[in-house]
C-alpha cells in the first residue's frame, strides 16, 4: 500500500512560497491550473503533476513531477525578458531546499528543479514570455 497523493500538498506549499511574491517591486500572484484577475500581467501558474510509486520493497512513497510557469506580458517595444529572468531565479531560490510541512505526514528526501521550456507568445498589441520549470520530489 502506498502512501497517499502528495499532490494537493504540494500545491500548497509551492503556492505558500511564491503567491504575492515582489519581483522587482511588481507583485506575482500564483495560481492552480486556470488564470483569474482579468489575466496578471505576471504571475506564477502551478500546472500538471504526476506521480509515479516508489519502486522499493515496501512500495511507500512517490516520485513527483509538478509544473510551474512564469508568465510576463508586457506591452509591444516597452519590456524585455528580464523581469522573466529575475521571477525564475525567484523562484529557483524560494524552492531550494523543498520539504512539506511534519503535519503532511510525508517527508521530502530529494528535491529537483529544472527549466524545462521557454515560450513567447506574440500578439499584435502585447508580448507573453513562459518559462516552464519542473520540480521533482521523491517523497517518502
Amino acid at each position: 500500500m502506498n502512501t497517499a497523493n502528495p499532490d494537493k500538498h504540494i500545491r500548497k506549499e509551492i503556492y505558500d512560497r511564491l503567491h504575492n511574491s515582489e519581483v522587482n517591486t511588481l507583485t506575482f500572484k500564483c495560481y492552480d491550473t486556470n488564470v483569474t484577475s482579468a489575466n496578471d500581467d505576471q504571475y506564477f501558474l502551478i500546472g500538471t503533476q504526476l506521480n509515479q510509486p516508489l519502486n522499493t520493497k515496501c512500495n511507500r512513497g512517490w516520485l513527483n513531477s509538478t509544473e510551474i510557469q512564469v508568465v510576463v506580458r508586457t506591452k509591444k517595444n516597452t519590456g524585455s525578458r528580464v523581469l522573466l529572468d529575475d521571477a525564475v531565479d525567484h523562484v529557483l531560490t524560494e524552492l531550494d531546499s523543498f520539504s512539506l510541512p511534519v503535519l503532511s505526514g510525508m517527508k521530502v528526501s530529494l528535491s529537483e528543479i529544472s527549466i524545462e521550456n521557454e515560450l513567447v507568445e506574440d500578439t499584435q498589441s502585447e508580448i507573453f514570455y513562459t518559462k516552464i520549470l519542473r520540480i521533482e520530489t521523491t517523497i517518502n
